[in-house]
């Protein structure tokens, strides 16, 4: 089992390489550096255009930040996973703020209600429907985040829980570093936290033996404490408008 700061640098990587997925889909794949992710083509909305991987080397994650930036005519958000940057001088805000969270040793839920259940994505209607769930009315109509290219490998598992056969939430598991990611968690019509302990469930049955990690803030962050998982650690979110 990794220790606190190698899982903490492994969640960063985890959540880089989601990045990634997302925007290659889009066909504009970023680029990974030793100690940061670099997006120089514009991510979709909601992604990170840089995250940062290490919590060292921040002149140089800074020289690629400013780079970055300069040759780029629009917003540039970056994921600053350790908290080490100070980017207020380069015409950057802080977005927000947030903790990195992780259960080491995900389990299924004995206590998960017995109509739930869950159904995986595996066709491009089944990800429009899940995105349509997961965005409600928020979504610009006709803009589509998710994209098929994204069903077709064996690490990443878009998840619709269902109760009595109508959706109640859901999320994403994206495997890489050695760790499970689960981003993008929704629920609509039940409480939040039975949402997060069936997809930890459902984490535990996919990639069994694996920590899983995620990040969260507010309400959400209070929701999955309740569910298990623990904090390791602070990411902070800068833009350049």
């Amino acid at each position: 089992m990794p220790g606190a700061h190698d899982l903490l640098e492994r969640a960063a990587l985890n959540n880089a390489h989601w990045c990634d997925s997302v925007c290659a889909a889009h066909g504009r794949p970023g680029e990974f550096q030793p100690h940061i992710w670099l997006q120089h083509d514009g991510s979709p909305p909601f992604y990170p255009d840089a995250v940062t991987l290490s919590a060292q080397e921040g002149r140089s994650q800074e020289r690629h930040i400013v780079a970055l930036a300069h040759a780029r005519p629009h917003a540039v958000a970056v994921k600053d996973s350790f908290c080490r940057l100070d980017l207020a001088g380069h015409g950057f805000e802080i977005l927000f703020d947030a903790d990195w969270i992780a259960l080491p040793f995900p389990e299924a839920d004995r206590e998960s209600p017995a109509a739930l259940s869950c159904l995986q994505m595996r066709s491009d209607a089944e990800l429009q429907r899940w995105e349509d769930n997961w965005a409600g009315t928020s979504a610009p109509a006709g803009s589509r985040i998710f994209l098929p290219g994204l069903l077709s490998g064996p690490d990443i598992r878009f998840l619709l829980l269902l109760a009595d056969g109508i959706p109640i939430g859901g999320g994403v598991l994206s495997h890489a570093a050695g760790v499970t990611g689960l981003s993008n968690v929704f629920s609509q019509g039940l409480p939040a936290e039975a949402v997060w302990k069936g997809l930890v469930t459902e984490a535990a049955r996919i990639y069994p033996g694996l920590p899983l990690v995620g990040y969260e803030s507010g309400d959400d962050l209070a929701t999955a404490r309740r569910a298990g998982f623990e904090s390791i650690g602070q990411l902070r979110v800068w833009l350049r408008r």
